[in-house]
């Protein structure tokens, strides 16, 4: 299935406006750490700090490759995860209709990038222009 320029446009554009709102989103919740561990040790989650710190980290590095077009499904997958645990602890002690959208707007738009991936504008498109190239170049063995 051949994609238009557009979609792949609009892709580029997605992508780079919904890599950097993560990255911003993991920076906010990083000066809010402690509102972070607060909540997840009050709702009972076993070594909050190290695993808060490791969600953040995480959650900046997945948007980081969301944001160049790497490894997109496998980024929009961990950055799932990372949305739905400071989702849950984050917002638990101030839980409101207006997080819970967020948090499933967030989904949704990383659900778009697992299926239709990073477009043609992205690193990964690139990668597989260059691994095409090389395969095409070989000559079989007779």
């Amino acid at each position: 299935m051949q994609k238009s320029k557009s979609l792949s446009l609009v892709l580029f554009v997605q992508r780079t406006l919904l890599g950097l709102a993560f990255a911003f989103l993991a920076c906010g919740e990083t000066l809010n750490l402690k509102i972070l561990v607060d909540n997840a040790t009050t709702i009972g989650l076993p070594y909050a700090y190290p695993v808060c710190i490791c969600v953040l980290v995480l959650t900046f590095i997945a948007s980081i490759m969301i944001f160049i077009g790497f490894r997109t499904r496998l980024a929009t997958v961990a950055n799932t995860i990372a949305t739905l645990f400071s989702g849950f602890f984050f917002f638990a002690g101030d839980f409101n209709r207006v997080n819970i959208i967020g948090v499933l707007l967030a989904l949704a738009l990383l659900f778009g990038f697992f299926i239709l991936g990073g477009g043609d504008f992205s690193l990964d498109a690139y990668l597989q222009s260059k691994k095409e190239e090389e395969t095409s170049d070989r000559i079989p063995f007779r």
